[in-house]
């Protein structure tokens, strides 16, 4: 099912070049941190577009497994989930268990990926506001800045069961935003001032 996501915060994410995870074939992946303001747009049981909570992602996973299965069965939920762990990941949090940079115990997030070579000419569609490429050196887009996302939610039955997983088909940026996990500093402010030493003499 077709889902567009409207400002959501950018985490991680491999965007521009695809990665393997676990030897597995490339692909560019996103995690996206929802917000309060952040929403969905989706087709209502009527087939009309609508726009509602990030919330209402849990329908739309329950949906598309009643479509292919009839039923909601037991499943595995890699789309939409929490970060306490209270779902089907674990909790979203580092080695030392903290909560990852702008994470916390009630943060809900989506998780996205599309292979590599399922994209056209082996890229991710990356927009700007304008709908224009953008390109991965320009830096506009970070961990941090906000971002629409247009995903296709589906279910699947593969060895390891039956699940629900969301596709990356586009990534738009949104705004910009305070990066996640670095503190901006100046150095001005930072060093003490110090007295300039004299240079000794060299012999030779």
């Amino acid at each position: 099912m077709k889902v567009i996501v409207k400002n959501a915060r950018l985490s991680f994410n491999d965007l521009f070049k695809a990665k393997s995870i676990n030897n597995g074939a490339p692909k560019f992946t996103a995690t996206v941190i929802c917000n309060d303001d952040t929403k969905i747009k989706v087709a209502n049981s009527e087939g009309k577009q609508v726009i509602v909570g990030h919330a209402k992602l849990l329908d739309v996973i329950e949906q598309v497994l009643k479509d292919k299965f009839g039923k909601v069965p037991k499943h595995a939920n890699w789309a939409y989930n929490k970060a306490d762990g209270s779902t089907h990941r674990d909790a979203y949090t580092n080695e030392d268990g903290d909560y990852w940079a702008g994470f916390d115990a009630d943060t809900w997030y989506i998780s996205a990926g599309k292979l590599e070579d399922r994209c056209q000419n082996g890229q991710l569609k990356v927009l700007d506001q304008a709908k224009q490429p953008i390109d991965a050196a320009d830096g506009r887009i970070f961990s941090g800045c906000y971002v629409n996302l247009l995903l296709d939610i589906y279910a699947y039955d593969g060895d390891s069961g039956k699940g629900v997983t969301a596709s990356l088909d586009g990534v738009q940026l949104l705004r910009t935003g305070e990066p996640l996990g670095i503190t901006k500093t100046e150095a001005e402010d930072e060093f003490d001032m110090e007295e300039a030493e004299a240079e000794e003499e060299e012999f030779f």
